[in-house]
Order: structure tokens, then C-alpha cells, then sequence
């Protein structure tokens, strides 16, 4: 059988408190359980390296170093390849690739803007209009034909 109980906003509000009360208790209880086996491991850790230095004379802990340096260094000259690019916009009955279109570009810069240098340059390839749209230094524009 259903009675009629109505629940009020009070009443979600106060459920919605207790059970931010008990979580609260429940994450700082398991933080400071957390804190106490952070403790133990590092007393841990910190008798077995005091056991090592002991037991190990000062030559080995030498080479050890030396050995740790050659690695760094192994893996510091080794460098990975660039992956080899290629662009190819076909349209109708052309065809051109992304380098041909920036070179044009960047011809076409040093034709309009004579003693700027090229620092960057955007380009954008319209090829219904025909045309290569470019932005070059942030405040040059310009285009060329393709």
C-alpha cells in the first residue's frame, strides 16, 4: 500500500548535506590511512638503502654512475627520422602539389613586398578561382595565379 509522503526541497537538501558529511569523513579517513603507508613505505625504502650503502663499497657505486651516464647518452643522439610529406591537389584537368604552390607564393612575395624578409607564410589553394591566396609575416597579403 502507498502513502502519501511528500518530499520537500528541505528534505532532498538535508539528505543531499548527510551524504556530503559522510564522504567528506570517508576521503579523510583514507587520506590519512593513505598518509600512514606513505610513511611506512619510505621508512621502508629509506633501511634497505641504509642496508645497501653498507654492504656495497664506494667502487661500485662508481660505475654504477658512470653506467647511468652512458645511457642518458645513448639516448640523447638518437633522434627520430622526419616522415616524408607529399600534397597533391587535383581539380579539373590540373594537377599541383603543395611545395610547387609555396614556392609561387613566395615568389610572388619578393615581387610585391621588395626588402621585407619571409618569416612565415600561410598559403591557400583555390583552384576554382585559379588562384593561390597567401598571408605572409602575419600583415602581407597577396596572391598569384596558379
Amino acid at each position: 500500500m502507498v502513502t502519501n509522503a511528500k518530499v520537500t526541497v528541505d528534505d532532498v537538501k538535508k539528505s543531499a548535506a548527510s551524504a556530503a558529511t559522510t564522504v567528506k569523513s570517508a576521503v579523510a579517513s583514507a587520506s590519512e590511512a593513505t598518509k600512514k603507508g606513505v610513511a611506512e613505505v619510505k621508512k621502508e625504502v629509506a633501511t634497505k638503502k641504509a642496508a645497501a650503502a653498507k654492504k656495497a663499497p664506494a667502487k661500485k657505486t662508481a660505475a654504477k654512475k658512470t653506467t647511468a651516464k652512458k645511457t642518458t647518452a645513448k639516448k640523447a643522439t638518437t633522434k627520430k627520422k622526419a616522415v616524408a610529406t607529399t600534397a597533391v591537389v587535383q581539380y579539373q584537368d590540373r594537377e599541383f602539389t603543395e611545395a610547387e604552390c609555396l614556392k609561387k607564393a613566395q615568389a610572388q612575395f619578393k615581387k610585391d613586398y621588395k626588402g621585407k624578409t619571409l618569416e612565415e607564410i600561410s598559403i591557400y589553394i583555390k583552384p576554382e578561382e585559379r588562384r593561390i591566396y597567401y598571408v605572409a609575416n602575419k600583415d602581407s597579403v597577396g596572391s598569384v595565379e596558379l
